[in-house]
């Protein structure tokens, strides 16, 4: 059965929980678009958590007589989940409007349809939320298991060598979206901004841009929490392999990089008067820097001190900006 969004209220009064305490309800917002091949298998680990209280939303992003049978397996589910049809727009925008739709005050953790998660996901990061103030905004996200399409041949991604910060969110996205759950206050955070934020480059990328933005909290966890399927039908895919980094080099040369950026600086626009003095400055640089003339552009960004986690990526992002292309 698919809940209608006058129906979300009731639902909410069934979901026990208090955001910031040992038992609350996490909600788990899942984007789903021809999700019927995986879908099952992602479901079946929502069951195996050991933090057994959630509740599932999903948005479907596709025109209903275009669907597969991803409807029927999220209705199928042992918990009953809030089911939205998606604005049809892209992954960005679906997760925008379940972001929209979700209770604020409360966690939300991030899923991707084609992962598995591993049985203490939820629990290792409501544990690590909990730790932290609850009128701080934090966001918790963690390293993965990297597995191709039969869920084999698996990796570990990339560890975080810096520490996340502004500088590096502007350059760099390190909190994995399908790994990424929010506590009470970045969710009210969230709510307070995203009817005026236009359609980001990608949610996840903008969830740690405003998080480190306004001076919230953001833990990196080293444990991975679940396997991250890579198939042809990634959206982005993992960054660990040459082929794919070779890929986004080419997207930087033709300027698509550059134009990623733009998209970020509107979406920050929005929440300027709630950024920290340190973090307004930071971002006036940047700006001006991507203006100015090649001499006057590096000592800016130099300024800024922007970086990305590694130092050959941190060579590359240089080069871009040697050639007006950050």
């Amino acid at each position: 059965m698919m809940l209608r969004p006058d129906d979300l209220h009731r639902e909410r009064s069934i979901l026990v929980g208090t955001a910031g305490s040992r038992s609350a309800c996490v909600h788990i917002l899942m984007a789903v678009h021809e999700g019927e091949k995986y879908l099952p298998q992602q479901l079946a680990s929502f069951t195996t958590q050991t933090y057994p209280n959630w509740a599932l939303w999903a948005g479907i992003d596709a025109p209903e007589a275009n669907e597969d049978q991803s409807r029927d397996i999220l209705n199928a589910c042992v918990k009953k989940p809030v089911v939205l049809d998606g604005p049809a727009l892209g992954v960005a925008a679906n997760f925008m409007a379940l972001m929209s739709a979700a209770p604020a005050g409360e966690m939300w953790a991030l899923a991707d349809q084609d992962d598995v998660w591993l049985p203490d996901k939820l629990a290792r990061a409501v544990e690590k939320l909990n730790k932290v103030s609850p009128d701080i905004p934090a966001l918790y996200c963690a390293r993965t298991l990297i597995a191709d399409h039969r869920l084999g041949r698996m990796r570990l991604s990339p560890r975080r060598r810096r520490g996340p910060s502004f500088a590096n969110a502007l350059v760099q996205n390190i909190a994995s979206g399908n790994t990424i759950v929010l506590n009470g206050a970045a969710t009210r955070l969230v709510a307070s901004v995203i009817s005026d934020t236009p359609t980001p480059v990608i949610h996840d990328w903008w969830l740690y841009q405003l998080i480190t933005a306004v001076g919230g909290q953001v833990i990196c966890d080293e444990q991975p929490v679940l396997l991250y399927r890579q198939h042809s039908n990634n959206v982005l895919g993992s960054n660990d392999c040459w082929r794919s980094r070779l890929r986004r080099l080419k997207l930087i040369w033709a300027g698509v990089w550059a134009r990623w950026t733009d998209r970020n600086i509107d979406c920050l626009k929005v929440i300027s008067g709630q950024m920290t003095p340190q973090n307004q400055q930071c971002l006036r640089t940047f700006i001006q820097a991507r203006q100015s003339s090649l001499l006057r552009r590096m000592f800016q960004l130099r300024r800024t001190g922007i970086y990305r986690q590694r130092s050959a990526a941190g060579g590359v992002m240089w080069l871009a900006a040697l050639f007006g292309r950050l």
